[in-house]
């Protein structure tokens, strides 16, 4: 642990502890012992306008600024319109490069129309410090007649608005988003910089896959002029309950909105019915109406979900995740994997090595209880057989058992393979205990077997034999003739076998 010197945003040097970080005090920002990780990376990020994307829109006939010069940039086109300026395709003349042009509306000529300003300036600073590869790069920060200016990455793509108005999106997309923007709202964090207007259209999505966090911590920054009154900043269909009251709005506020936007993402619409035109009357539905969660609960998303979606939207900032680093834990728990399916072979090699061992465990135990001595000792059948069903039964029910523990088996441990829900994701405890009952099947037969053989072939044991021999060759023969090498346990408990590899998402995948 050591103690550096710093220089903050504001312009004062601060001494910083590596560890515990530290704070301004002529601006009262507060650092973490992270910064300094990234202190001597390019200072290049920052977040862009929500709505500009690479797609030029109509330009106004009334817009000037085409073909004017801000800096040593020159404005081509015009991509849109956000809540603090217009947004311009532009030429960087130094570099020969296309950047996004996002010019601030000056505001009123007083004193809190400067410090606002400077303000913005002075987060544009912090934030060009975050040095991450979700959140938009800023390449200069300037001032052109009365007309401040910000030269930022044009994005190649489109906003997560646009591929809303599509549709939902398929949850593979959806948690691959979460855990791009979380963990860039994380990192941020670290510099003491919320975002404060978290939205679908604040989301840009580049043609690989890559989302880039915009308009980052600018709106928050904006509302916080000294003199200037309490001004509520963001989209208030997004917004936190505790919005009204700025001061009690932190990164669980950001959190909130978060989970407004993957809840439209998931199901395509708001989690509320928003009745009133007003922002009060906007926010009183976030503080009083229940999350209008779909029921049934669709099959396409995994039931995981559910928890994760009603704990962001919390009416209460304590009852939300109290830190990014918890929510990023759940993000990835719920992160399906497209890894290939298993081969035939694999699949039944490691069910044999499986079968196997469980075999040893029960010959152990009929050994032990079964015996002639015990025979002998109870020679009326009818005690001694549910005797032997009992021991037959123990080991494929402890087999099951240790599958449900451990999440997969020593044969599928040896042979690399493992067992994934619909969705991808590693199935509930009962689904694995039950579909190793159902592998164990010739075990049961053998159990049968030998009860049927101590009552002299009973009639009821028979045809319960018969029956469990029939389902283990259709179990079989689906898992030869069908193309994905799914058997009949698989059908019925939902489930595939894949190779246990690195995993990759959908989204790695294409």
């Amino acid at each position: 642990m050591a103690v550096v010197s710093y220089r903050c945003v504001c312009g004062e040097v601060i001494p910083l502890d590596t560890a515990e970080g530290g704070e301004c005090a002529s601006c009262g920002r507060h650092y973490s012992g992270d910064v300094l990780r990234d202190a001597f990376a390019e200072t290049v990020q920052i977040g862009a306008d929500g709505e500009a994307s690479t797609r030029e829109v109509a330009t106004p006939v009334d817009d000037d600024r085409i073909g004017k010069t801000f800096g040593h940039y020159e404005v081509v086109a015009r991509l849109g319109e956000g809540g603090m300026g217009s947004v311009y395709r532009a030429l960087d003349k130094s570099l020969q490069r296309y950047v996004a042009l996002k010019v601030i509306r000056s505001g009123e000529q007083s004193a809190s129309g400067t410090r606002q300003l400077q303000r913005l300036f002075q987060e544009a600073i912090a934030q060009a410090r975050v040095n991450h590869p979700n959140v938009v790069h800023i390449y200069y920060v300037g001032r052109d007649d009365d007309s401040p200016f910000l030269a930022m990455e044009l994005v190649d793509g489109e906003t997560l608005a646009d591929q809303l108005a599509r549709g939902p999106l398929p949850f593979a997309d959806i948690i691959d988003i979460a855990i791009q923007v979380v963990d860039a709202l994380r990192h941020s964090v670290s510099y003491d910089i919320l975002h404060g207007d978290i939205k679908p259209s604040n989301i840009l999505l580049t043609r690989d896959g890559t989302a880039k966090l915009s308009d980052f911590g600018l709106a928050r920054r904006l509302s916080q002029a000294a003199d200037a009154g309490i001004v509520i900043a963001g989209t208030p269909v997004y917004m936190a309950p505790e919005a009204m009251q700025p001061d009690a709005a932190d990164l669980r506020s950001d959190m909130y909105s978060l989970g407004v936007t993957l809840f439209e993402m998931t199901f395509g619409r708001l989690p509320y019915t928003f009745e009133g035109s007003t922002v009060a009357e906007c926010l009183g539905t976030h503080k009083s109406s229940d999350v209008e969660f779909p029921e049934p609960w669709p099959p396409e998303v995994p039931s995981g979900w559910y928890p994760v979606l009603a704990k962001l939207l919390s009416k209460f900032p304590e009852e939300r995740y109290q830190s990014y680093d918890d929510l990023l834990q759940e993000l990835r728990a719920l992160r399906p994997a497209n890894l290939p399916k298993a081969g035939r072979v694999q699949r039944t090699l490691a069910w044999l090595v499986d079968l196997a061992l469980v075999n040893t465990v029960l010959q152990i135990l009929t050994n032990r209880f079964v015996e002639d001595e015990l025979r002998a000792v109870l020679s009326d059948r009818l005690l001694v057989t549910p005797l032997v069903l009992l021991v037959g039964a123990a080991a494929p029910l402890l087999a099951s058992a240790v599958q449900a523990s451990w999440r997969t088996t020593p044969g599928k441990k040896l042979f690399q393979i493992r067992v994934v829900d619909r969705h991808g994701l590693v199935p509930s405890q009962s689904t694995l205990a039950a579909r190793m009952v159902f592998q164990m099947l010739p075990l049961w037969a053998g159990a049968l077997g030998l009860g049927l053989q101590l009552l002299g072939g009973d009639i009821v044991l028979g045809l319960a034999g018969l029956g469990i021999g029939l389902t283990i060759i259709v179990d079989s023969a689906l898992a030869i003739v069908r193309r994905d090498g799914r058997s009949l346990h698989d059908l019925l408990f939902d489930t595939r076998v894949v190779l246990d590899v690195p995993s990759r998402t959908v989204a790695d995948a294409d």
